[in-house]
C-alpha cells in the first residue's frame, strides 16, 4: 500500500481528476457470494460502473463525476466521484486496490503497481456475478422510475 498524503495534497490529486483507480474483485469481499452481494449495493449507490478493455474485458472502477448511475460507463477519462477538495472521501480500507497501489512521486511521476490487464484478468474470474450484479442493480433503477 502506498499513501503518502503529503505528495498527494500537492498537486490535489490530479490522477484521481484524469481517472478512477481500478478495483479487483476482493476489494469487495472474499466470498463469491459476498462480492456479489456488495456489487450490487456498490452500483445500486451510483458511485462504482463497470468498464471495459475490448469484449469481455470488463472491470469495476469509481463512477465519473457526472456519471454517477450509470453501471456501465467506458469515459476515457474523468474525475473520480470520490474525490474532494480535500482529497479521496474513502478511509483506506474502502479504497480500491488500484489507488492503494498507485505509488506516489514527486513531481507528479507515480508509479502503477497494479497494470489494467492484471485487473481484467481477475475480474474474468467473476464474469457472471459481475454481469448478474449489473443486471440485478438496473432493476432497481428500473423501479425507483
Amino acid at each position: 500500500m502506498y499513501i503518502n498524503f503529503e505528495i498527494c495534497s500537492k498537486c490535489k490529486g490530479k490522477c484521481c481528476k484524469n481517472y478512477p483507480g481500478l478495483t479487483l474483485p476482493n476489494d469487495f469481499g472474499n466470498t463469491k457470494e459476498e462480492i456479489y452481494k456488495n456489487l450490487i449495493d456498490a452500483f445500486k449507490s451510483g458511485n462504482w460502473c463497470i468498464d471495459w478493455e475490448k469484449k469481455d474485458e470488463y472491470f469495476v472502477r469509481p463512477s465519473i463525476k457526472g456519471k454517477e448511475f450509470q453501471v456501465f460507463d467506458h469515459s476515457i477519462s474523468g474525475e473520480c466521484t470520490f474525490l474532494t477538495e480535500r482529497g479521496c472521501k474513502l478511509t483506506k480500507e474502502k479504497r480500491p486496490s488500484g489507488c492503494l497501489l498507485l505509488e506516489p512521486k514527486e513531481n507528479e511521476k507515480c508509479v502503477q503497481h497494479l497494470k489494467k490487464q492484471k485487473v481484467i484478468n481477475e475480474w474474468k474470474k467473476f464474469h457472471d456475478i459481475l454481469i448478474n450484479a449489473a443486471v440485478e442493480a438496473e432493476k432497481f433503477e428500473g423501479d425507483k422510475l
